[in-house]
């Protein structure tokens, strides 16, 4: 009997259909498990057609209803169908004419390529000017053709001079082809695009050279981007919830770091917003999960609630209920929060607002020539980031590196005095900042004979604390897969610097990038690194510095709507415009989100949306869960969607008033280190709430538009 296979490309498609059109198309795909195949191409309902003058003969149209049509790839041999994509019938035949699929022998994948377009670049006079270089020039016929490059896409690659026009051709290139040429033009030599692109495809296909018409074959081998559909399944099933099954699946490029028997010690994956670092994080819990020692857990750590329950609900599509009672999910902060009070059941934490103020009070009362602001960031990036527990610590010439106000002895004296004190009012409240509460669960746990876990995963690890950072590295003992780390500096919101090497995580030699987005299209992610121009971004925990250029994104999509407004009350009205275009065009709700700077301006605008009568619901991290009020557009601040995605973003308020907030940058006359600490993690906070956009981002601001935002 037929088998039906489905392509991702599908899924955005499915959530535009009204509810009579997916009962449709589930009624029609369901004949692919009740008839023969002689039968099926036959059926008078379903209509299936070749096309009259297509690039591929295996290609066939469908009617799902009157006005939306399927395409999908009929076999020549063998008895799956692939379920290519769902269109407008007025655009379904011209799309579906212009398309080939082919096999990738060397790979084992089956890849499609728009072959009418390649037709006529590869014609056209002058596609390169001979001025220019070529951007293959180095990387010869032969070295492409082992790497899975076929002919046609050979000479396609003569005609390119530079990575943007390679990018423009992305959507008409075979997507394996592809990722092996955006490496290559990357400057990755050929040996390691062979090791990191196609050795696991080839691994993913048995390790064997598919022939160019098995077409069955190929489709199984390409489960990156192929869903088969089970004989008990039906398909509007797997359409509504393959998005959750392809937001967790391993690209095969990363299944050798996720599922590695052993690391001699600590390791890392870095990359840039949607390249996968949570997913290779969630697959290696599963892989240690599974390889317990009899008693053993593992501590799966993130930075936020939500993000807690976003990766809950994520490794339960991975993981068994038996095995996730032996991972514990929790945040850093839960973490020292249970352990502390395991010995001191009294004690709670206080918000760091809180602490700055008592700060204030002791500043206040010991007359100090410093501001409270400077004596509190003293205490946190000094004396807590360091674990300085002695004035002889504070005073040793090193132990303020990187700070840019000089102070004598005399005058460091004085202010360990005042943070001394700060501390003991701190400790006698039993109310304690996050930074003190960790620097007593790591020395409680370093105590222990035996640590609470056996492997610990970090993912969003670039802003942690140091002294978050002790308490995990505390909470296992060093050795064999001890701790797998998941972060990216260009994404760090909040101003922790951390050297891992002095909190004892070496990571040297297992540092591991990830350079291709998954998530988000080449639009959006061109724009937002302009947000990054002239930054220096160093590897999460060193001080090298990292790479240029090194993510890239298979995907292709429409630019970033960049909106300014004269007024507030205009940039609301265009917000409001927005939002209806996105839902009109078939967007859930719950896959929209509002992000704002200020708590202030979220509760305006969620008044505004409210009185305007589209669904909204106020979104908070620290309480909320991805899936609270999924009916709704989420409303929330910029920190509020750190690690999260949504299909279409809002960035509202993108002002030069809110975006530096000058009342969270500390002034260049106390530490102009620390000046532009504060400005390059506000830099980094809006590319942050940019990144979380899949498919469709709207940046708005009144007035004069934040100087972060690559507008001019």
């Amino acid at each position: 009997m037929p088998q039906l296979a489905i392509d991702s490309t599908c899924l955005a498609q499915y959530d535009k259909l009204d509810r009579p059109t997916r009962e449709r198309l589930a009624a029609v795909t369901r004949k692919f498990r009740e008839l023969s195949l002689r039968a099926l191409l036959a059926h008078p309902d379903l209509r299936i057609q070749a096309l009259p003058a297509g690039q591929d003969p295996r290609i066939r149209t469908f009617r799902i209803s009157d006005s939306w049509t399927g395409v999908m790839l009929a076999p020549e041999s063998g008895e799956t169908f692939l379920l290519v994509h769902l269109l407008p019938r007025e655009s379904a035949e011209e799309w579906a004419s212009d398309q080939r699929h082919d096999v990738n022998t060397v790979m084992g994948t089956l890849e499609r390529r728009d072959a009418t377009a390649l037709e006529e670049r590869s014609v056209a006079p002058g596609a390169r000017p001979e001025a220019d270089p070529a951007l293959f020039s180095g990387v010869s016929d032969e070295a492409l053709r082992q790497l899975g490059v076929d002919s046609e896409i050979i000479r396609f690659c003569r005609t390119l001079s530079t990575r943007d026009e390679l990018a423009d051709w992305g959507p008409a290139v075979p997507q394996d082809q592809y990722e092996v040429l955006i490496h290559l033009a990357e400057g990755m030599p050929v040996d390691q695009v062979m090791n990191e692109v196609v050795l696991p495809r080839r691994a993913a296909a048995g390790g064997r050279t598919v022939p160019p018409d098995d077409y069955d074959a190929a489709i199984r081998n390409t489960r990156h981007r192929v869903r088969l559909v089970k004989d008990d399944e039906e398909v509007d099933d797997v359409l509504g919830r393959e998005f959750d099954a392809w937001r967790v699946f391993l690209h095969p490029t990363q299944r050798s770091l996720a599922y590695r028997p052993a690391f001699s010690g600590p390791a890392m994956v870095s990359g840039g917003p949607g390249t996968g670092k949570t997913v290779v994080a969630l697959h290696r819990v599963k892989y240690l999960a599974e390889n317990l020692p009899l008693g053993g857990k593992v501590l799966l750590t993130t930075f936020t609630n939500a993000l807690v329950e976003s990766i809950r609900r994520d490794l339960a599509l991975l993981v068994g209920e038996e095995l996730r009672a032996d991972v514990d999910v929790i945040t850093a902060d839960k973490l020292a929060l249970d352990v502390v009070r395991a010995q001191h059941p009294d004690v709670s934490m206080r918000r760091d607002a809180d602490a700055r103020g008592l700060f204030a009070n002791v500043v206040g009362k010991q007359g100090l020539l410093w501001s409270a602001d400077f004596v509190f960031q003293e205490y946190r990036h000094v004396v807590m980031a360091q674990g300085i527990t002695t004035v002889e610590g504070y005073l040793d010439p090193d132990a303020r590196r990187g700070r840019s106000t000089p102070l004598t002895v005399d005058q460091r004296r004085e202010v360990w005095n005042a943070i001394a004190t700060a501390r003991a009012w701190l400790r006698r409240t039993k109310q304690l900042p996050t930074v003190e509460l960790h620097a007593e669960a790591a020395r409680i746990l370093d105590e222990r004979a035996e640590r609470p876990y056996s492997n610990v995963v970090v993912d969003e690890g670039q802003d942690l604390h140091p002294a978050q950072w002790r308490t995990l590295r505390a909470a296992v003992s060093p050795g064999r897969n001890d701790m797998f780390i998941a972060g990216d500096n260009r994404q760090r919101i909040y101003d922790n610097t951390v050297s891992f090497k002095q909190l004892g995580i070496r990571i040297v030699g297992r540092s591991y990038p990830l350079r291709v987005n998954y998530r988000t299209t080449t639009e959006i992610l061109t724009w937002a690194d302009q947000i990054m121009r002239g930054q220096s971004v160093h590897e999460l925990g060193t001080s090298a510095p990292e790479a240029p250029g090194s993510t890239r994104s298979l995907l292709r999509g429409n630019p970033p709507v960049l909106c300014g407004a004269a007024d507030p009350a205009g940039e609301l009205a265009a917000l409001e415009r927005q939002l209806r275009g996105w839902l009109a065009d078939g967007v859930a709700p719950g896959d929209i989100c509002v992000t704002t700077r200020t708590r202030k301006v979220l509760t305006e605008v969620v008044g505004f949306l409210r009185s305007r009568g589209l669904p909204v619901a106020r979104f908070n991290p620290q309480h909320h869960t991805v899936d609270d009020s999924a009916g709704t557009v989420r409303v929330t601040t910029m920190h509020g969607v750190k690690g999260l995605e949504f299909r279409a973003i809002a960035v509202f308020g993108a002002t030069a008033g809110a975006l530096p907030l000058m009342e969270h940058v500390t002034g260049p006359e106390l530490d102009e280190n620390q000046h532009r600490s504060d400005l390059a993690a506000q830099r980094s906070l809006l590319y942050v709430a940019c990144t979380r956009a899949r498919e469709s981002l709207y940046v708005s601001w009144h007035g004069e538009p934040s100087p972060f935002l690559p507008v001019g």
